[in-house]
């Protein structure tokens, strides 16, 4: 699931930074190269480093979770359990 996330990041960020440089070298081949830093690193970076921040905040929400049944589990044995 991450390397999908990643290449579909990657490509999101890949055309909308370079949707307009596409559309202009088709329409002029005599358009000026874009560097290649900027046609596919700088996007593929921003892909990669929305992907570890998106699949960073899933994991804090995981242990969020795993901590809240936790709680509830010793809410529940310290109210129901050793009150009887």
């Amino acid at each position: 699931m991450l390397a999908f996330s990643l290449v579909l990041n990657s490509l999101i960020f890949f055309l909308v930074l370079n949707w307009s440089y596409l559309k202009e070298k088709r329409e002029n081949p005599d358009y000026p190269d874009k560097p290649i830093s900027k046609l596919v690193f700088f996007p593929l970076a921003l892909g990669i480093v929305f992907t570890l921040i998106v699949d960073l905040f899933k994991g804090i929400m995981v242990y969020q979770l795993i901590f809240f049944v936790i709680a509830a589990i010793l809410l529940y044995w310290i109210f129901y359990v050793l009150k009887k």
